[in-house]
């Protein structure tokens, strides 16, 4: 009798999905290149996808050694073309894993401070970036407290790492003189007005909208099925669908940061998706995995052809 899900399976525990993630994100890259400062494009998703298998190494999150999780962040990373630019917000997807990895470090560990304070420091420096990462940090709050990490200590630790980024930026504003400037996008970030998407590129809201459709649906059946896993992974695993939650929230209320978030929900995506497929086998997911196939190739070609048009 056939494999109903052989497919899944060789891509799943398969070594060739990998290579080909990272031929086709570096010739994705390549093709639309055009200042050199685009490389550290390629540089930071490189960074995210090893933090990806350095994090399911650390805490087991997929049950098992795989690096489809990263494969599939490369691939999506590979079809946004609007992030193979060079800005700033490159770097949020790094820093976003490596706040996670340090919070869940803190997991009922009784020098809880220590890590608490290194992922505070990452949304500190994340939030140079985009000032209203601060509002966040009462989400992050539930998550300690759902760690078991929260107490006044770590509470300190956490308001210390969150505002060392900024103290150093003081320090520099008062030795050159230039304090209003460190600040500026702090205090624009926060002027509210209401959501206007009538000025978003075509690619960002049709990759929004993917990533965030199959993240949901990812979820969905992750929540349905976590019962065979610790308790511990079972928290991690809410956070993470939590923290992607929280993304697209933030692309729904600040247009402007719909490429960020898009980003973000991408790590939260490769997370969910590639624990979905490597653990579980049933006629569902493989319909679901050629339905991302072609979702994937569609993205692909909707945003090199919007590229190439609007230039």
């Amino acid at each position: 009798m056939p494999d109903r899900n052989g497919f899944q399976r060789r891509i799943a525990k398969g070594k060739m999905i990998f290579p080909f993630a990272v031929v086709v994100c570096a010739a994705m890259t390549g093709a639309g290149f055009r200042n050199p400062a685009d490389l550290l494009t390629l540089a930071a998703a490189g960074l995210t996808a090893y933090l990806l298998v350095e994090m399911n190494t650390s805490f087991a999150l997929i049950r098992t050694r795989t690096i489809l999780h990263a494969s599939l962040y490369l691939l999506f990373y590979a079809s946004c073309t609007f992030l193979h630019t060079y800005s700033h917000d490159t770097w949020l997807p790094p820093l976003f894993i490596a706040g996670i990895y340090f919070l869940f470090q803190s997991y009922e560990s009784p020098r809880a401070s220590v890590p608490v304070f290194h992922s505070f420091i990452c949304l500190g420096a994340g939030s140079f970036i985009h000032p209203m990462l601060l509002c966040f940090i009462p989400l992050v709050w539930l998550f300690m407290a759902a760690l078991r990490s929260f107490n006044a200590r770590n509470f300190i630790a956490g308001i210390m790492g969150a505002a060392l980024p900024w103290w150093l930026a003081l320090c520099y504003g008062l030795c050159t003189g230039k304090t209003e400037e460190v600040f500026r996008p702090f205090t624009e970030a926060f002027r509210f007005s209401f959501p206007d998407y009538s000025t978003l590129p075509p690619q960002q809201l049709a990759s929004c909208g993917a990533v965030a459709a199959l993240t949901g649906i990812a979820c969905a059946q992750m929540f349905g099925k976590g019962q065979q896993d610790k308790v511990r992974t079972r928290i991690m695993l809410r956070i993470i669908a939590w923290t992607g939650a929280a993304a697209l929230t933030a692309a729904m209320l600040f247009p402007s940061c719909m490429g960020t978030a898009t980003a973000v929900m991408t790590v939260t995506y490769a997370i969910t998706s590639g624990r979905l497929y490597t653990l579980t086998y049933n006629r569902f997911t493989g319909i679901l995995l050629w339905a991302t196939l072609g979702i994937w190739i569609l993205l692909t070609a909707f945003n090199v052809w919007t590229s190439l048009f609007s230039s």
